[in-house]
C-alpha cells in the first residue's frame, strides 16, 4: 500500500514515516522547505504548499491512504497562520482527495480541539470541540477537526487522531517542547511555573496511528494520552538524566504572566519564540489532569508507555545527536 503524508519533516512525521517504512509501506511526503530527518529514508518527496490543490492531488495520487499532519502549532492567542494551516487546507486536501480516489484520511488533530471545561469530569471524546476558544490554535484545530469529521463517508473515511503533549527521541527541528527539553537540561530556564501537561510518547501515537489504517471507526475521533506531570518534574526528571539542576524558584502565575508581556515583546522585536505566552501560561494552569485514552486502547490497541521511559529516551537521542 502506498500511503500519503502531510507535515512529513515534523516530529511527529519522522517518526511516522520510519515506523511506516519499516513495515513495509511505500511512502509519498509532501515537502514545504526541509527533509531534515528524513534524508537517510527511501521516499517519494513531493515538494509543495499544503494549500495547493494541485500540489495535494499530486500527493495523493496513488495512495490509498492519507496522513494530514501539517499543522501550524502557535503559543501566541492571535495567529492567522493557523486557521490557514490547521482548518483551511483540511478543505483543499479533502477535495484532492476525493479526486484521486484515497479510501482513508488519517487526519492529527490536538487534545486542545476540545473544551477543558469543566475540569473536575473525565476528558473523552464526547466534549464539545473548542470552536469558540480565544486562542487561535485551539480555534483552528477544532475547526480543522469538524471539516473532517463531517466530510467522512463511505466513499472518503476520515478517522481523527487527538494527541495530548507530544515528546519523544526523533525531534530534528527541534519542536517546541523539545526546545523546553534542551532548555532545562542546559539550565537556560530560570525559574519554573506551576502546572503541568498530559505528556504522550511520539512513538506510541505513531503506533496508534498506523492501527488506524485498518481499524478505527471512520467519523469518529480517539484521544491519545500519557500521564499528566508538572513541569517540575519534567526538570528534575532532565536533572537526574545528566542535566542541570531544576530552577530553584517557581513563579506565582501573576508574576508569570507580568513576564509573559515582556517575552512576547522582546520575541517580537527579535523575530524569535518566546519562551512562555499568556496562552501557554493558560494551557499550563488549566491543563486536563484526567484524560481518557479507552477508546483508544480498545479501537486502535494505544499503549502509552511510562514517562520516565519517553524522557530516557529522549534525552539519549538528543545527546546522541548533539543538541545537548
Amino acid at each position: 500500500m502506498k500511503i500519503a503524508v502531510t507535515g512529513a519533516s515534523g516530529h511527529v512525521g519522522t517518526n511516522l514515516c520510519r515506523m511506516l517504512i519499516g513495515e513495509g509501506f511505500s511512502v509519498k511526503a509532501l515537502i514545504h522547505s526541509t527533509t531534515l530527518g528524513l534524508e537517510d529514508l527511501d521516499i517519494e518527496i513531493v515538494r509543495g504548499d499544503i494549500n495547493s490543490e494541485s500540489d495535494l492531488r499530486n500527493l495523493c495520487r496513488g495512495c490509498e491512504t492519507v496522513f494530514h499532519l501539517a499543522a501550524c502549532i502557535s503559543i501566541r492567542r492571535n495567529d492567522q497562520e493557523c486557521i490557514r494551516t490547521n482548518a483551511e487546507s483540511c478543505v483543499t486536501l479533502i477535495s484532492a482527495a476525493r479526486a484521486e480516489g484515497v479510501k482513508r484520511i488519517i487526519h492529527f488533530s490536538s487534545i486542545h480541539a476540545f473544551s477543558h471545561e469543566p475540569m473536575d469530569r473525565v476528558l473523552d471524546e464526547t466534549r464539545g470541540l473548542a470552536l469558540g476558544s480565544t486562542a487561535s490554535y485551539d480555534r483552528s484545530k477544532a475547526l480543522g477537526q469538524k471539516i473532517m469529521l463531517d466530510a467522512s463517508s463511505p466513499e472518503l473515511e476520515v478517522v481523527v487522531l487527538n494527541p495530548t503533549a507530544i515528546i519523544g527521541p526523533c525531534d530534528h527541528k527541534p519542536s517546541l517542547i523539545g526546545n523546553a527539553v534542551i532548555r532545562f537540561y542546559k539550565g537556560q530556564n530560570p525559574t519554573l511555573i506551576p502546572g503541568g501537561y498530559n505528556w504522550v510518547d511520539v512513538r506510541d501515537i505513531c503506533r496508534a496511528a498506523v492501527n488506524a489504517i485498518t481499524q478505527g471507526t471512520p467519523g469518529q475521533c480517539y484521544l491519545l494520552g500519557g500521564s499528566w506531570q508538572s513541569l517540575a518534574t519534567l526538570a528534575d526528571t532532565i536533572a537526574k538524566l545528566g542535566g542541570n539542576k531544576k530552577p530553584a524558584i517557581t513563579l506565582p502565575m501573576w508574576l508569570a504572566g507580568i513576564g509573559a508581556v515582556f517575552l512576547n515583546l522582546h520575541a517580537t522585536l527579535t523575530g524569535s519564540t518566546p519562551l512562555y505566552t499568556a496562552m501557554s501560561l493558560e494551557a499550563l494552569k488549566y491543563g486536563h489532569k484526567n484524560i481518557s485514552s479507552l477508546k483508544a486502547e480498545k479501537e486502535l490497541g494505544f499503549v502509552a508507555r511510562p514517562f520516565g521511559e519517553t524522557m530516557t529516551d529522549t534525552i539519549n537521542w538528543f545527546r546522541q545527536k548533539s543538541y545537548i
